[in-house]
């Protein structure tokens, strides 16, 4: 053993014998200990692995934890992420973003995301992280479309589902509500929102006609309008007269529409005396020219041959089938008793429906309050005017008038 090693034993024997550990004790200690650090050789321990957890006791309470993360994040502490739209700049935390934006997961690490697009506004922005750092969600009918076009854009999946519980409640948007935000969503090509909104327009049909933004619509949409059945009309004969409405705004150009809008113009549920009225040449010029016309005389003669055929053969009769009587979807009819062309066609306070008529009635809705549509009543005798219920006291049904 060289000289090295044996300074080094002695010295181990001299430090453990000033610890006062007995001579026996410490030989034993060091029958089996390496003589020089170089002798020294690491072993590894072996590792068990359990399936169960290992417990991990946090320094803090859990809920003080969470609560301190909420005040975080809610009163926007330690932001890192600035978000800015149209020019507004809005300090926010990107996790917080990640979570509740499928959007913004397309910015992994960032201090700063300008958002200039059009659908997203500076109000929109920040209602949506509001609900996002606090669940606080608040949607009215002035905002709602605003609202609707951002998550969209944001790809927020359920603010999207909320916006459309409020959509689909006629508590939040029915009738004249509803075809206003119909004519908001016209330029952002929302077609299952302006479906939608058709559908409720009911009572406030009549008063949508005499807006301008129903002068203002397409072929294509005044076509969308007018075959929703939930149109409440008292005869067909004023959706013939819609129609007309919308086309006498720039005849010149509109004309070449007809055939395609007249398609909606349910002819058959018109009473046969008035199919018979449009075969004859009307004094207005533009009408006489629209009814003039091979294919509207041809539609006109089916019409006629259809109600006059209807009148006669019940709905069990075996000639309905082969002549293709099957009954013609309705529409929603309504009285107004204000207006002389609702009265019962025998009323002695009956007027003819021509287009002059019409123009004036939708007059008389401009200069009447807004509210106008919610006074019309189903089409039935307990709504009819009193002139009216006396010709039907004695008839089982309507159409013995």
């Amino acid at each position: 053993m060289d000289t090295t090693k044996m300074s080094t034993a002695e010295q181990m024997r001299k430090e453990l014998m000033d610890q006062g550990i007995a001579p026996a004790m410490i030989s034993l200690m060091l029958e089996d200990s390496p003589e020089s650090i170089d002798e020294v050789q690491f072993k590894p321990m072996p590792i068990e692995f359990r399936d169960e957890p290992i417990p991990c006791h946090l320094i803090c309470d859990q809920a003080k934890l969470m609560a301190e993360i909420a005040n975080i994040v809610q009163n926007r502490i330690l932001t890192d992420v600035q978000v800015v739209v149209h020019g507004t700049p809005f300090d926010c935390h990107l996790a917080v973003l990640h979570i509740g934006s499928d959007y913004f997961k397309q910015f992994p690490s960032t201090n700063k995301i300008v958002i200039d697009e059009p659908d997203v506004t500076v109000l929109s922005f920040e209602k949506i992280y509001e609900w996002m750092i606090n669940s606080n969600f608040e949607v009215d009918y002035e905002n709602c479309l605003e609202l609707y076009l951002a998550v969209r854009f944001l790809q927020i999946p359920r603010l999207i589902e909320l916006m459309w519980i409020f959509f689909e409640s006629t508590e939040n948007i029915s009738e004249g509500r509803a075809f206003q935000l119909y004519v908001r969503a016209i330029p952002y090509s929302i077609e299952n929102l302006q479906a939608l909104m058709l559908t409720r327009l009911n009572r406030f049909f009549l008063t949508a006609v005499t807006t301008q933004e129903y002068i203002n619509l397409t072929a294509e949409q005044v076509y969308a309008v007018l075959t929703i059945s939930a149109l409440a009309v008292n005869s067909e004969m004023e959706v013939f007269m819609s129609v007309f409405r919308w086309m006498m705004y720039d005849w010149a150009e509109r004309k070449k529409h007809s055939h395609f809008l007249m398609q909606t113009v349910r002819f058959n549920l018109m009473p046969a005396w008035y199919i018979l009225s449009l075969k004859t040449k009307p004094k207005k010029r533009e009408l006489a020219e629209l009814l003039d016309d091979p294919i509207m005389q041809d539609t006109l003669d089916a019409a006629l041959s259809y109600t006059v055929t209807q009148h006669f053969i019940t709905k069990d009769s075996p000639l309905t089938k082969p002549l293709e009587l099957n009954t013609e979807h309705q529409r929603e009819w309504i009285i107004d008793c204000y207006a002389r062309h609702h009265h019962l066609y025998n009323c002695p306070n009956w007027v003819y429906l021509d287009y002059k008529v019409f123009d004036s009635y939708m007059e008389e809705i401009i200069k009447s309050r807004k509210e106008h549509f919610k006074d019309l009543k189903l089409f039935k005798p307990s709504n009819f005017a009193p002139c009216c219920r006396e010709l039907v006291e004695n008839c089982e049904t309507l159409l013995e008038i």
